[in-house]
């Protein structure tokens, strides 16, 4: 089987990628899709501030490189800026935004933009998550991120968060947890809020990194691209689920449980996974998915009859999937599931006093030994009743939560009934451990984490093998 991963790593690589001058108000950009295959057209809908003013979009492939974590793909440069609108984000205010449209009642917002420049992908660009960086005359700059799809028999699939990332986006003064009030519907028609607010930069970049570092064949996929297909996942033999990914479609949340059936590993890389069902709905041209729904209904107190669905499809309502409505907690896939936060907050990650995992040998970590400065929070899993029974614990972590809870973070394996090995890391960041990215600044690496982790690769594909993970375990002893 072959593997475009290494061989793309070896290319020479920039750190261009990175944001020198953070535009707030004088550029601000979306694409039409969060992913696209080779020889398809990413079109860019841009906004400048002033009219007129020229810009460029450079377009960078993200990876490891050599340690700079972007190559280089493309260049459109004499482009002419259109004044749009924009969001004023120092004073929550949509400004000369005529095309908006927005709906008072589920508060979406969609900026309506005409397009600007477009990007048609080569026929042999390698699957990944790429970066478009846009500079004004000025040098501000503003970014967007989007997945190439392909090598559709890699061993591994990479999730990305993309419907998270858009849960949260402010653009236009709503999002999912805007209050006061009550966002139930976010556009992808629509820059970020700010520049740096990308689930990519934040929370999947180290990770990536690392991933390619070691030349792991990998295909990157969007949450689209597995609602469209219910077959998305079944060429692969293990699915990373990677960043803070909360928001997932039936669809999705079926497809990944159906892969772990079929003999399929599942890494869980973050934390706060599948915690809301979300909806895909099409844009107001009819465009499909590019609207987000959540109306985060609950059983108690009963607020199940605002979502339009109950009474019609119960399975589709949008409700946290822990809740009796829908009756499918995370931890029946997981094997641990979301308990709190600490905004900002992260600590060290502690081995479990008792572990004795198999996939802990060698790595020098030791047992009631704590690792890191900031690995775990700002959302954190734990361990509840009713998950497998066949848990293994590996790290618990002492966090202290926004309400001065002391709770413990979680990290765990379990067999699935498809035979393949489960791990969930119990923290947004634990992945840090793996590279020494982190947006605007640097962290420090854990080598035996990353041996860690590495471990966890070959046994999410070795449980596809007859000898299982009982084989990993054997030759680890």
């Amino acid at each position: 089987m072959s593997n475009p991963i290494g061989a793309e790593n070896a290319l020479a690589g920039t750190t261009a990628w990175q944001i020198t001058l953070a535009s707030t108000t004088q550029i601000q950009a979306y694409a039409d899709s969060v992913s696209r295959a080779p020889g398809q057209t990413v079109t860019f809908f841009v906004s400048t501030q002033v009219a007129g003013i020229g810009y460029t979009v450079s377009i960078f492939r993200l990876g490891w490189y050599g340690g700079t974590g972007g190559c280089l793909k493309a260049s459109i440069a004499g482009l002419t800026g259109q004044a749009q609108g924009y969001w004023n984000a120092s004073s929550s205010t949509l400004v000369n935004c005529p095309t908006a449209i927005i709906d008072n009642t589920t508060h979406l917002i969609e900026a309506g933009w005409t397009p600007s420049c477009s990007w048609t992908i080569p026929n042999s660009a390698v699957t990944g998550v790429y970066l478009a960086l846009f500079t004004d005359a000025n040098g501000y700059q503003t970014v967007l991120t989007f997945v190439v799809t392909g090598n559709p028999t890699a061993d591994y699939a990479v999730l990305r968060a993309d419907t998270t990332e858009a849960a949260y986006n402010g653009w236009g003064g709503w999002s999912l947890y805007t209050t006061p009030g009550v966002g139930v519907k976010v556009s992808l028609n629509r820059p970020l809020a700010t520049p740096g607010n990308s689930g990519v930069l934040n929370y999947e970049l180290a990770c990536i990194r690392w991933l390619e570092r070691q030349g792991y064949n990998l295909s990157y996929l969007s949450h689209g691209d597995v609602y469209t297909s219910a077959s998305a996942l079944l060429t692969y033999k293990a699915v990373l689920i990677v960043g803070h990914n909360e928001y997932w479609t039936k669809e999705v949340r079926d497809r990944v449980e159906m892969a772990s059936a079929s003999g399929l590993g599942l890494a869980f890389l973050g934390a706060n996974d599948s915690y809301w069902q979300m909806r895909f709905e099409a844009d107001h041209t009819g465009n499909p998915n590019r609207t987000i729904t959540c109306y985060k209904v609950q059983s108690t107190p009963n607020t199940l009859a605002n979502d339009p669905f109950y009474g019609v499809d119960t399975t589709r309502i949008t409700a946290q999937w822990r809740d009796s409505v829908l009756g499918r907690p995370e931890n029946t896939m997981i094997g641990i599931m979301y308990t709190s936060y600490n905004t900002n907050t992260y600590v060290t990650w502690t081995v479990d006093a008792a572990a004795s995992s198999p996939l802990l040998q060698g790595t020098g970590l030791l047992p009631g030994q704590s690792y890191g400065t900031d690995l775990v929070g700002y959302e954190i899993d734990s361990v509840f009743a009713g998950g497998p029974n066949n848990l293994t614990i590996i790290g618990s972590s002492a966090f202290t939560d926004v309400y001065s809870q002391q709770l413990t973070s979680k990290t765990t394996t379990f067999i699935a009934v498809g035979g393949a090995l489960v791990f969930a890391s119990g923290s947004i960041g634990w992945t840090y451990a793996l590279d020494s990215y982190r947006y605007g600044g640097s962290g420090t690496v854990v080598p035996g984490i990353q041996q860690l982790m590495a471990h966890i690769m070959t046994a999410l594909l070795r449980a596809n093998n007859p000898t299982g993970f009982a084989g990993f375990a054997a030759t680890h002893r």
